[in-house]
């Protein structure tokens, strides 16, 4: 499994087709890497931490595995404590083999085939996965895909950000653009409440370091319209900052508190619970049973896009 490189003068990026995985990014400047990472494209099938990955068809959670489309129920896998399904199944978009369908100094895509009822999922989907370094320092990743029968669609992407230079995310700042967010039950399941921010512990407008507690919930960005770019948030330690721009309507937060230890990474030790922090664009979990939530659905025909652009600056540099 061969990595591959794209880079400007001021961000480089590594890539491979496992998972459409980003597996290192850097700015040149600096030493530190700003995801985790192994230098080993051999040890992302064993991770199962979903690192870097591109996931789908549906990230994140499908209450019991089931939803109704054009009147007809739908079981797709149950791959979460037997009653939920997760991130696309056992052999998801995360657990594949992309294909390589373009490459060059700036970009590299990735191309995959998901066939009717892949994890009981409807329709024969054809998707890509590009990645961009777009100067002068700003990784984008655009994903697309076109179906020939009515579906759901969510895709995410899945990095583990961390600018420290330490297996620690405790001095990380961050902010999100949102006032409200999505309570979830103890199966991390939406209960389809749409709660404000203001003083809990899941306000960060003002940008703030995390709490002690373990974050895995989804915020409800103040445009909600996929489709329409928007900042919607933004972490910075150890003198970088990266904005994070999406199309999407949700953007999921989840501070690492499942990570172990069983894998060496970038800096040659083993990746302890919250060392490193996501931030996941992608429509809001469990949509298909919440009528109220924005929605997922994909019809036949149509085309299916996303962008999201991670914006890099530092002090130690004019880039911007």
């Amino acid at each position: 499994m061969q990595a591959l490189t794209i880079q400007n003068s001021n961000l480089m990026a590594r890539v491979i087709p496992y998972g459409a995985s980003l597996s290192d990014l850097r700015l040149s400047r600096k030493s530190t890497p700003l995801v985790l990472g192994y230098d080993d494209p051999a040890l992302y099938p064993l991770d199962g931490q979903f690192m870097g990955a591109v996931i789908g068809r549906y990230g994140n959670r499908i209450a019991g595995g089931q939803f109704t489309l054009n009147d007809q129920l739908i079981t797709v896998e149950q791959n979460e404590c037997r009653t939920g399904h997760l991130h696309g199944g056992r052999n998801g978009f995360w657990n594949r083999e992309w294909d390589l369908a373009e490459q060059s100094t700036t970009s590299v895509t990735f191309k995959l085939e998901s066939p009717d009822g892949d994890a009981g999922f409807p329709g024969r989907l054809t998707v890509s996965a590009s990645y961009e370094i777009v100067s002068p320092a700003t990784l984008r990743l655009t994903c697309s895909a076109e179906s020939d029968k009515d579906t759901i669609l969510n895709i995410c992407h899945h990095p583990y950000f961390n600018f420290s230079g330490t297996h620690s995310i405790a001095e990380h700042r961050l902010e999100i653009n949102a006032h409200h967010y999505l309570p979830s039950s103890n199966a991390l399941i939406p209960t389809g409440k749409i709660a404000p921010v203001e003083e809990t512990l899941f306000d960060f407008r003002k940008g703030r370091p995390l709490s002690r507690i373990s974050y895995n919930n989804t915020y409800c960005l103040n445009q909600r319209n996929s489709g329409v770019f928007e900042k919607a948030a933004r972490l910075s330690c150890n003198g970088i900052s990266m904005d994070l721009w999406t199309t999407q309507p949700g953007l999921h937060l989840y501070n690492g508190y499942k990570l172990h230890r069983h894998h060496i990474g970038h800096l040659g030790l083993p990746y302890p619970p919250c060392s490193g922090i996501c931030l996941e664009p992608q429509g809001w979990p469990n949509s298909p049973n919440e009528a109220s939530f924005p929605s997922t659905l994909l019809s036949a025909g149509e085309r299916y896009e996303q962008t999201n652009e991670y914006r890099f600056q530092t002090r130690l540099t004019n880039i911007a």
